[in-house]
């Protein structure tokens, strides 16, 4: 993520934004071309321009994006801190970028005051000790689950965080520390992160007669940094773009075979991976409700993909 402190340039009409040399050639396109802004739990988007200097002209090579509409519709202000995630990669006709606003920052030394800002790719998230955000004004009410936590960690530096979430996902502090605990019970060798989803209605079985198939989707982050290498490793090509996926239970003899797909999400232009097949008899058997916390655990060194479950009810939390 690429995180700015913003200026009277960036929030006044028609505003713009320098982007960083170092951070634009590595991250961003490397034409002109528009960057289309969007903002977590807000369906509209906002075209905005990107330019590059040409060579031959004053500062030749610095990166503009022209802000727009962006500001005003979002009321960001002079010395809010926005953090401005890629979403597409550069090679993409339509890139894409989703900002966190997360208001002013004023100085509080109280204890147990900190921010957790998630790296773009699931590395060491940085602390900053003593500071607390105010909320961003954006036409919606402010209650704690607003926050990102994209990453939660506790670990040293250089290692990885003791879990992932779901993108744009957050645990309220309750949750958090339960989580915590029982990964601490747990005492895995592992390095890998552990895996945090939060069941919702999607995840579970319903007596309804609107019935639907309960799925499991893996969030992007997580899937692309633990599971593409052994998705490719066990697919074989043909029609059906899925692998087997061996779910198993804490304190469990058996075991549930299901089936993980890739599926090409057009509104994000990403792709997702989905526990299909197999995943509605887990959620059954295991007695899942909304609300509930499931922990996978990557399991290493085993011939087939396999991920062992853990589970804190919704009533621990």
């Amino acid at each position: 993520m690429l995180v700015v402190l913003m200026k009277k340039s960036n929030v006044r009409h028609h505003g713009d934004l320098v982007m960083r040399k170092d951070y634009a050639h590595k991250y961003l396109p490397c034409k002109d071309t528009n960057i289309i802004l969007q903002v977590p739990r807000k369906n509209k988007v906002w075209e905005c321009k990107f330019q590059i200097r040409p060579s031959g002209s004053t500062d030749a090579g610095r990166r503009n994006l022209s802000l727009g509409d962006f500001v005003g519709n979002n009321r960001v202000r002079e010395g809010d801190i926005c953090l401005f995630e890629p979403m597409t990669n550069t090679k993409q006709k339509r890139f894409r970028m989703t900002v966190h606003i997360l208001g002013k920052l004023s100085i509080d030394h109280s204890p147990g005051r900190t921010t957790d800002i998630g790296s773009n790719h699931g590395r060491r998230s940085t602390k900053m000790g003593g500071v607390k955000t105010k909320p961003s004004i954006n036409d919606e009410e402010y209650s704690p689950q607003h926050e990102e936590y994209g990453v939660s960690d506790n670990s040293e530096e250089g290692s990885e965080p003791p879990f992932m979430l779901p993108d744009r996902s957050c645990l309220t502090p309750a949750q958090e520390n339960k989580v915590l605990e029982k990964i601490k019970d747990i005492g895995s060798d592992s390095e890998l992160p552990f895996y945090v989803a939060i069941i919702g209605k999607i995840n579970v079985c319903r007596d309804s007669s609107h019935y639907t198939t309960p799925i499991l989707n893996f969030g992007f982050r997580y899937a692309a940094r633990y599971l593409g290498e052994k998705f490719a490793a066990g697919h074989h090509g043909g029609k059906c773009n899925a692998i087997n996926l061996v779910l198993q239970r804490e304190g469990k003899s058996r075991s549930w075979p299901t089936k993980l797909r890739y599926t090409h999400i057009m509104r994000a232009s990403s792709q997702q991976m989905r526990v299909i097949k197999g995943w509605p008899s887990f959620a059954r058997d295991n007695r899942l409700r909304e609300g509930d916390l499931c922990l996978f655990k990557l399991m290493e060194n085993e011939e087939q993909l396999t991920m062992m479950v853990y589970i804190i009810r919704r009533e621990k939390c």
